[in-house]
């Protein structure tokens, strides 16, 4: 998605934000007496949609954001206050992702709950006198824990006090177990899908704690047999390049069967304008720094945002807070990735690139960015992913990526949002509902879709790279790719 973003994104928020020390009421009032007028100034200055401006408004309320979790806990007075302030910097950090995405109507929301969260942070401002403390729970740790993909085990630690454990899912108790040696297990027996899962603990009939997991992605047993390629067939190579045609003026794919290892590659190897598809080397990269408890990490919301929209913002200021080009370039070797480059930051909103050049015919695209891939690339990327959250471990290792991280990282892929211009490519070829961990790319002359399908008898990859100088529509993109998936269903 999107050009190279030219310019320093360090310099691009006019405001330098101070800093507070320790957690309680004192930061939270700091925070909203020191940040909201700045975000607003950022805020007047970004409905021009200048693209530093509008990246400048994104980090402001992302840093204010922060900054009022990292007040938690806080005392009761301050509640509505705290609700108040991450509810306003949700509200601009919504306004500024409506430029990205583009959307209007996205924009137009969160500026109005920006609106609204501002006057309710008038109203608790004054009940709450920066004097008083939380008191702060901590909540087992649970497998899966919210948003990761996983194969039905559920395992967590019980409080001293239970005796049993109740699980619910979807707010419905299913089954109850015996807490041994400190710890409870389940299974989720389900169709593979989206699922809601809680645990009540037990001591007798009374409740003595509990645990969440939301959006956890459940999927088939044999999601677990991952393999490397290990043969690149040659029946299976021609119908990966048939898929191509009709389509674009340059196309490339790769298709290949996680159970078996047998692949097919169709100009696997040529490079094409990598859009957003590399930021998987960010996502991996990034999934390393979020620690045991990534949900409490700064860096979770930007992630999630980066790898299930593809947005440009979350990925810029990732960019300029984990360590610039050179960091993901490590999550990209690390991989597997060995041709793809990754040379910087991206511009804010689609609509904002300019029309190309045209061009001859050639098996390889023109250069028209420095940051590229291949389709074979994109292949490593996303069978280290798959093969490290499975337990591989040769693929943690090489990658770099816990069993957890990898699972996360999955889920997010899971969960990409079919909206607009990051609606599957690949979904077309596949059985309504199938699980498919994806991530797209786009620019007006390229389209690309690189996925994970997860069917009853194991994992395929597809991967599908689209170019033309004319430009690829999303129609094209998703006819090519609808087909490509079904060669990667037929291994």
């Amino acid at each position: 998605m999107s050009r190279l973003f030219i310019g320093s994104l360090a310099a691009c928020s006019a405001i330098a934000w101070p800093g507070v020390a320790a957690a309680g009421d004192a930061q939270l009032t700091r925070a909203a007496d020191q940040r909201v007028a700045g975000v607003d100034a950022l805020a007047a200055r970004a409905a021009g949609k200048s693209p530093t401006a509008v990246q400048a408004l994104y980090d402001g309320a992302r840093d204010f954001e922060e900054a009022a979790r990292a007040a938690t806990p806080v005392s009761r007075e301050c509640g509505a206050l705290l609700s108040a302030s991450l509810a306003y910097a949700r509200g601009r950090v919504r306004e500024a992702e409506g430029v990205d995405r583009p959307s209007s109507s996205i924009t137009n929301a969160g500026r109005r709950a920006a609106t609204s969260a501002k006057r309710r942070i008038t109203r608790a401002r004054a009940a709450c006198q920066g004097r008083g403390r939380g008191r702060a729970g901590r909540s087992p740790v649970m497998s899966p824990a919210s948003e990761q993909a996983f194969y039905g085990p559920i395992v967590l630690r019980a409080p001293a006090r239970a005796r049993t454990a109740r699980l619910l899912v979807a707010g419905r108790p299913t089954v109850t177990r015996r807490v041994r040696r400190g710890k409870v297990r389940f299974s989720l027996d389900a169709p593979p899908g989206r699922y809601s899962l809680r645990i009540q603990f037990l001591r007798g009939d009374r409740t003595v704690g509990g645990a969440r997991a939301n959006g956890v992605r459940l999927l088939p047993a044999s999601a677990r047999t991952v393999v490397p390629a290990t043969t690149i067939d040659a029946a299976a190579s021609a119908r990966a390049a048939a898929a191509l045609t009709p389509g674009a003026r340059f196309g490339a794919a790769w298709v290949q069967d996680l159970a078996t290892g047998t692949a097919g590659a169709a100009n696997a190897g040529a490079r094409f304008p990598a859009a957003s598809t590399v930021k998987l080397g960010m996502l991996a990269s990034g999934l390393r720094r979020l620690g045991a408890r990534p949900q409490r990490s700064p860096h979770y919301y930007d992630l999630r945002a980066m790898t299930r929209w593809s947005s440009n913002l979350a990925t810029n200021r990732l960019l300029t807070r984990l360590g610039g080009s050179a960091f993901v370039e490590r999550g990209l070797r690390r991989l597997g990735a060995r041709q793809s480059t990754f040379t910087g930051g991206y511009i804010v909103g689609t609509a904002l690139q300019p029309r190309l050049p045209l061009t001859g015919v050639d098996v390889q695209p023109p250069l028209i960015s420095r940051r590229v891939t291949t389709a074979q690339d994109l292949a490593h990327m996303l069978f280290s992913f798959t093969a490290a959250a499975a337990g591989s471990v040769q693929a943690r290792r090489e990658s770099g990526l816990t069993v957890q991280q990898a699972r996360l990282g999955l889920g997010w892929m899971l969960g990409s949002e079919q909206r607009l211009e990051n609606r599957s490519l690949l979904a077309g070829g596949t059985p309504r509902g199938t699980p498919i961990a994806q991530k797209n790319g786009w620019l007006r002359a390229a389209r690309h879709g690189a996925g994970v399908i997860f069917t009853p008898s194991g994992p395929k990859i597809a991967v599908v790279l689209t170019y033309d100088s004319g430009g690829v529509s999303t129609t094209t993109g998703r006819t090519v790719g609808a087909r490509v998936a079904r060669v990667a269903m037929g291994l």
